[in-house]
């Protein structure tokens, strides 16, 4: 299609080249026949002088054909092939040509015509009458054929010759090009094995100017890959989450129905049963938010303290049930590239894990940071810490601590991702003593 593209404007070019210079060698041709022909009407051959009764010369097939006839239309000489001027041609003038179309046999032909007045035959008779004289030739004359079009000083033919040898050169690169396709697409489809191309062991065996592009493909395409399979995955433990309450809840209502329990205990299981279902189904639709996100490109800037002042005031009751000692720290406005509603899931899950996890009056609270090159968000609480071995799994979706779905830390991480940031969690020490968790948000500029 490549070679399509390209050669369809070519010789597109060449066409209307040729077009226009076979335009004006017609005209060239055309105007030379309608002067031969009245050169020919001029220099009257001497064998066609004669009487009607003469004997009359043969006529070619090809022409010219010659015919002289008296005012009533009568052959007097020439060819009988030639008819005799139409009525429509008048011809009225001595002397004057006059030129029109005519048909001998199968072929139309051009005729010239003019009324002739003879000179006196013998002294003493008078001037003769007028005969009309005519002259025709094949009409085809006045096209061009390809010989006449590319020769002479036209240049035409070193026009065709050019585009010849441009087709023949996009031909040959073309198949280059075509070749070097094939290799990488043989690279892209072999299973990736994670050498740099250029280095040892590399997949890829065509051009060093296709090897960016492969090596960029084979990244998008391995990306794809975990992206698809982490999805997958996810889909699978997320029907697995949804199925168990599901199940807890019919067991619930069946052992209200047989009366293995009362009413009201029932009701109470099934509400926290449906909460908890909730809960999670809430988190799946976040994590599909993030997706859309990640597609967004740039984000607007948004005010991490007014997110921060919300999310607490949502939580307010909780710290309140508990009776926290609760802090808010940092400059009254602190921008960051993120999505209001996404950043206020993120802020939620932090706090809401920090006040799961701090003692009754106990202290927590939200800290914001703007130094060089970076902004941070910073939600500390006194829980008891986090193992190192168990740190990193809680970012893992449904590897929940302690109770939970475990959904909560994984989407702060895929938000906090989508945005360009980073959540870490640290245990915060004090003479070698545990005594809180710091759950980190950071920008880098």
């Amino acid at each position: 299609m490549l070679l399509v593209g390209w050669l369809v404007p070519l010789w597109g070019l060449v066409g209307a080249i040729c077009l226009g210079q076979w335009a004006q060698q017609a005209l060239h041709d055309a105007a030379a026949q309608d002067e031969a022909l009245s050169q020919a009407l001029a220099h009257w051959p001497a064998d066609m002088l004669v009487g009607k009764d003469a004997s009359m010369p043969a006529q070619s097939v090809s022409g010219p054909w010659y015919r002289e006839s008296n005012l009533e239309g009568e052959r007097l000489a020439g060819s009988a092939d030639l008819p005799r001027v139409p009525p429509t041609e008048a011809v009225r003038d001595p002397g004057s040509v006059h030129l029109y179309l005519a048909q001998i046999g199968d072929q139309l032909v051009r005729v010239a015509v003019t009324l002739h007045q003879p000179a006196a035959v013998e002294a003493g008779q008078g001037a003769a009458a007028p005969v009309v004289r005519q002259v025709a030739r094949p009409l085809g004359e006045r096209l061009p054929g390809a010989r006449s079009l590319l020769g002479g000083d036209s240049g035409l033919l070193w026009v065709v010759l050019l585009a010849l040898a441009m087709t023949a050169v996009g031909v040959v690169l073309a198949r280059v090009a075509s070749g070097w396709l094939r290799h990488a697409d043989v690279s892209l489809m072999r299973s990736p094995s994670g050498d740099v191309v250029g280095g040892a062991g590399q997949a890829y065996e065509g051009p060093l100017e296709l090897a960016p592009a492969v090596q960029h493909f084979g990244e998008l395409q391995q990306s794809q890959s975990r992206w698809i399979e982490e999805q997958r995955r996810f889909l699978a433990d997320a029907t697995h989450q949804l199925r168990t309450p599901m199940a807890v809840l019919r067991t619930q209502l069946q052992s209200a129905i047989a009366g293995d329990m009362q009413v009201r205990d029932a009701l109470h299981q099934m509400l926290h049963t449906v909460d908890r279902a909730s809960g999670l189904a809430n988190q799946l639709l976040s994590l599909s938010k993030v997706e859309q996100l990640k597609r967004m490109g740039e984000l607007p800037s948004v005010d991490l303290n007014a997110i921060a002042r919300e999310s607490v005031m949502e939580l307010a009751p909780l710290i309140a049930a508990k009776r926290l000692d609760f802090a808010l720290e940092g400059p009254d406005m602190l921008w960051a590239p993120g999505d209001a509603a996404l950043l206020g899931e993120l802020m939620r899950n932090l706090l809401a894990n920090a006040i799961h996890h701090t003692p009754t009056h106990g202290r927590l609270g939200v800290l914001l940071r703007d130094s060089t090159g970076r902004r941070e968000l910073l939600v500390w609480d006194e829980g008891p810490g986090i193992d190192d071995a168990v740190r990193q799994r809680l970012f893992q979706p449904f590897s929940a601590g302690q109770g939970g779905v475990g959904l909560g830390l994984s989407i702060c991480r895929q938000i906090a991702e989508a945005m360009g940031a980073q959540v870490t969690l640290f245990n915060r020490m004090d003479a070698g003593q545990v005594i809180g968790v710091d759950a980190v948000v950071a920008w880098e500029e």
